[in-house]
């Protein structure tokens, strides 16, 4: 009969998601790991298998709970255009704050995808699943009346990945807070306009 474990799983994954996150996939070693757990390398390795399948359940659980708060922000406001602006760029609460570190899975991207297929897949995974999730905001916005019915969803929602990830890199690069918060403003300014119809003269006339 198998031997009960002696120890809380969760606390264990989040021990070793916090190492990795500090340190790369890379530079973390199973050492480290045990002495971030308080468990030995063999005990790791029976309950998880190898650093790497640790790695990979840990980022797992990263991304979907990651993946659940974005949507559970976007979709919290009455107001999808405003709920989805607040999140891209990271204002009123409206998406879950970073660490100085960044997104584990950014991080891991730009470490492993290039050689890694199974990161690579999750990065195309959460890609998509954000890209569908905006897609359907501005949708709903649209529906609303909230901004002009000619804008491309899935367009406007690869606009506003893109928007999102440039911003979080800044925040993670040094930049200063102001310098950050303008930025912010800036791309807001640069969206609204974007996606708010014009009205032609002509439509003003009595």
């Amino acid at each position: 009969m198998a031997r009960p474990r002696k120890f809380d799983e969760q606390d264990v994954l989040t021990a070793a998601r916090d190492t990795f996150w500090r340190g790369g996939y890379k530079a973390t070693s199973v050492q480290d790991l045990a002495e971030a757990t308080g468990l030995g390398a063999q005990s790791l390795y029976g309950a998880f298998g190898s650093k790497r399948d640790l790695f990979m359940r840990i980022l797992d659980e990263y991304c979907a709970t990651q993946a659940a708060g974005l949507e559970a922000a976007v979709t919290a406001d009455p107001s999808p255009w405003h709920g989805l602006t607040t999140a891209v760029v990271f204002e009123d609460d409206g998406r879950m704050e970073l660490p100085p570190q960044g997104c584990l899975m950014a991080n891991s991207i730009a470490a492993l995808s290039a050689q890694d297929d199974d990161v690579q897949a999750r990065a195309c995974r959460v890609y998509a699943d954000t890209l569908a999730l905006f897609a359907r905001q501005i949708t709903e916005a649209q529906e609303k009346g909230e901004i002009d019915s000619d804008v491309d969803p899935t367009e406007t929602a690869r606009a506003l990945i893109a928007v999102m990830q440039g911003i979080e890199f800044l925040q993670k690069s040094g930049i200063a807070e102001d310098e950050v918060r303008r930025l912010k403003h800036a791309a807001l300014d640069m969206i609204e306009r974007s996606v708010t119809k014009t009205v032609d003269s002509e439509e003003l006339q009595p």
